[in-house]
């Protein structure tokens, strides 16, 4: 009988302790600490290949099914990208624009270089190319002067004021020759947030 005993005592005892144990995990997950918008801009090497969360107001959703989400930081010029997975919903909705939101995901590093850069050159001929012959020439001059992407994204690389897409190359192109001179890299970097997760947060 007090053998019967003690080995319910220890039982129990073994049972408490996994589910003390169940809810420490459970709640260090729940309390991650988000990082701002400024710190990751500020030194976003620090953070490649890191799984990080950040909070932020929702700036700007791509208009291609809200892929990609611009989430800024203490100001207009300070973002960063988001891009949605499958894992998370495949996209971003329509509600969250404007809205402060939660997003975890992993810091990765996309480069610009002379290669890329050619490579921009050739594709934006070809689409001026096929404009021509389908809608005429007026048309194919307006594609062929108009900088490429979306303002906000525009913004976010650091194009902001840049207006036509030969501006755009010549930017691209200047700054690389900087960066290979200043730091030997004869690329540009621009990071950005693969999400595995987000939450709309109350306003």
């Amino acid at each position: 009988m007090k053998k019967s005993i003690f080995l319910s005592a220890i039982a129990f005892i073994g049972l408490a302790l996994a589910t003390a144990c169940g809810n420490k995990t459970e709640n260090t997950a729940e309390t991650v600490e988000a990082l701002g918008v400024d710190t990751i801009v500020a030194n976003p090497e620090a953070f490649l290949g890191d799984t990080i969360t950040i909070e932020g107001v929702v700036s700007h959703l791509c208009k291609h099914g809200g892929k990609k989400a611009f989430v800024l930081g203490s100001d207009e010029n300070t973002m960063i990208r988001c891009e949605a997975t499958p894992e998370m919903g495949g996209a971003f909705p329509k509600e969250s624009i404007h809205k402060p939101i939660r997003v975890t995901g992993v810091v990765v590093e996309s480069r610009m270089d002379e290669e890329a850069v050619k490579q921009l050159e050739a594709n934006h001929a070809e689409q001026v190319k096929m404009i021509a012959e389908q809608a005429g020439a007026e048309q194919a001059a307006a594609v062929e002067n108009a900088a490429t992407g979306c303002d906000t994204e525009r913004k976010a690389q650091g194009q902001g004021d840049i207006e036509t897409f030969a501006a755009q190359i010549a930017d691209y192109r200047a700054r690389i020759a900087e960066r290979a001179e200043k730091e030997g890299k004869p690329y540009l970097s621009t990071y950005y947030i693969v999400a595995t997760s987000y939450e709309i947060l109350p306003e």
